[in-house]
């Protein structure tokens, strides 16, 4: 019998974010998207009525924490998996969410494909928890290797980077592929066009993007932006 799909319910109160992510939960095989929250309250509403399985959830929300929904779904006893996202490195915040039995912590900014091995952990997570295995030590050990052991910290930006911003403007660039001038991405992202140019800077010396230059008939070359592949 084919098993259904995990069912995602994700959290982030800048709302672009939360639709670029949405959309790219959507796009994995065996996952179909519950739907989007932006505050604490929006959540655990969700979370009574569409019992998810699985909540990809951002710490700071503008009226409570993700640390407080995580208190919440516990104390509810509510049945449902977290994937913890923020641009926090607070050792207290990672511990205890850990402690209130977090799937995995992931810590922006970081890269669509760390989202994506993380979903495909927690499916195949799932698939062997509800396999008809004898649930032996074996069976435990096999439940443990799929679990994060620690999480996935990136290096922190230079003075002058903020976090959210470079994320924005990553998660804008990746959602349209092509290469993009810096006046497009920063129309695309909502920011303005010094910030944007400033932050494609940045990603070019960190060597997470690239520049080539477009030649027209007339005029000087266009200056166009994408990820490095």
């Amino acid at each position: 019998m084919k098993p259904t799909n995990l069912r995602a319910l994700v959290v982030d109160d800048d709302f672009m974010i939360a639709k670029v992510h949405a959309g790219y939960i959507e796009m994995q095989d065996g996952y179909e998207l519950a739907g989007i929250a932006g505050n604490y309250a929006q959540t655990m509403e969700l979370a009574r009525n569409l019992k998810p399985d699985l909540l990809v959830l951002d710490v700071y929300l503008p009226d409570r924490s993700g640390i407080d929904v995580l208190r919440s779904l516990r104390s509810e006893k509510i049945s449902c998996d977290v994937i913890l996202i923020t641009a926090a490195k607070e050792i207290g915040i990672i511990e205890e969410s850990f402690q209130l039995g977090i799937f995995d912590y992931l810590i922006k900014p970081f890269d669509l494909d760390l989202l994506k091995d993380t979903l495909e952990k927690y499916k195949q997570f799932k698939l062997h928890l509800l396999s008809p295995a004898k649930p032996d030590q074996q069976f435990v050990e096999g439940l443990k290797k799929f679990r994060s052991a620690k999480p996935s910290i990136n290096q922190h930006p230079q003075k002058g980077i903020d976090l959210r911003t470079l994320e924005r403007i990553k998660l804008t660039m990746r959602h349209n592929e092509k290469p993009c001038s810096a006046e497009q991405i920063a129309h695309l992202s909502g920011v303005s066009r010094s910030t944007a140019r400033a932050y494609l800077e940045y990603l070019i010396e960190q060597g997470i993007a690239s520049e080539n230059l477009q030649y027209g008939t007339v005029g000087r070359p266009q200056r166009l932006f994408g990820l490095m592949k």
